[in-house]
């Protein structure tokens, strides 16, 4: 099979965050072979010395270093929220904070309400759901989608 630029784009994303390690990528190249063959591009980095050696293919061949989008990195958050990586704060924080995304005004706006709950009412992260779970449905497939590509 043929990959994209972006998706391969996510895989050293993933594995510069340590998210898939050099002995799952590896598995992962071995993977895609078939009885038709492989695709050199995954047959080169199925034979890669290590994690640096792959990331140095992909940049050179796609011109990618990483970087997903922001719709992939909200994801991120919301999936790590949903699997109870990340706190309910921690994730719209994460996303509101820590990430430089530019979402719609209209997302920011109810990030926001969500986030102040914090700190203030007794019920936070239950009135924040409400405001955050519309968001975080959007985004989390897209997370998750691009990534059960890779096998994580």
């Amino acid at each position: 099979m043929k990959y994209s630029a972006a998706e391969y784009n996510v895989l050293s994303y993933l594995l510069k965050k340590h998210v898939m390690s050099y002995e799952k990528a590896i598995e992962w190249a071995y993977s895609q072979h078939t009885d038709e063959g492989v695709d050199p591009f995954i047959e080169s980095i199925s034979l890669a010395a290590d994690v640096s050696e792959i990331l140095e293919l992909i940049s050179s061949e796609f011109q990618v270093y990483g970087e997903p989008s922001q719709d992939f990195i909200a994801g991120e958050a919301a999936s790590k929220y949903s699997k109870e990586q990340l706190s309910l704060y921690d994730a719209i924080a994460r996303i509101l904070f820590d990430l430089d995304l530019g979402l719609p005004e209209e997302e920011l706006q109810k990030l926001y309400i969500a986030e102040d709950y914090f700190g203030w009412h007794d019920q936070a992260e239950k009135e924040a759901v409400k405001h955050v779970l519309p968001i975080f449905s959007k985004y989390r497939p897209v997370y998750e989608h691009a990534v059960a590509k890779f096998g994580v």
